[in-house]
């Protein structure tokens, strides 16, 4: 049991320490003469990049 909990301990160390590194990032892409589904003024994007291989 004691095995257990300093496991337990550790992922959530981890977790903690991880999360706290994490930057977000933002992409600014030109959308103008892309087809499109929904509101155009939305405040949210959506983009998906498919590779047809």
């Amino acid at each position: 049991m004691k095995t257990f909990k300093t496991l337990i301990f550790i992922i959530f160390i981890l977790f903690y320490v991880l999360s706290a590194n994490a930057t977000e990032k933002r992409y600014d892409i030109p959308t103008e003469n892309s087809p499109v589904i929904g509101d155009k003024n939305a405040p949210v994007t959506v983009v998906e990049f498919i590779d047809y291989q």
